[in-house]
């Protein structure tokens, strides 16, 4: 993880069975298991603790349901705007794709 970015992780099976993590300079955050509401309670913490360290913020949620997965970037993504968010981008990538990704190691 890069110096300057707090990333959060989501994996979302269903409404009621998503988990998540916060990774942040020097530092991992465990799993956290429930389900929409805890997402959004979880989100909610990792955006304050990249404020307070003056990072940026990445997100990245993946689901095998596509339509479930865009509804809850949607959400999200409207949220990270109230909040006052400067810029946000979007990457869609097939699982193939991600694989790819995590195997070579590259980072955003």
């Amino acid at each position: 993880m890069g110096n300057g970015l707090v990333q959060f992780e989501a994996e979302i099976q269903s409404m009621k069975v998503i988990r998540s993590r916060i990774i942040w300079p020097d530092s991992e955050g465990p799993w956290i298991a429930g389900g929409l509401e805890d997402l959004m309670v979880h989100f909610t913490y990792a955006s304050w603790t990249a404020y307070n360290m003056s990072c940026a913020l990445s997100m990245f949620l993946s689901s095998p349901d596509e339509a479930l997965g865009q509804l809850v970037s949607d959400m999200m993504t409207k949220m990270i705007s109230s909040m006052g968010a400067v810029q946000m981008a979007e990457v869609r990538l097939t699982r193939e794709a991600l694989d790819e990704l995590r195997r070579d190691r590259l980072e955003p």
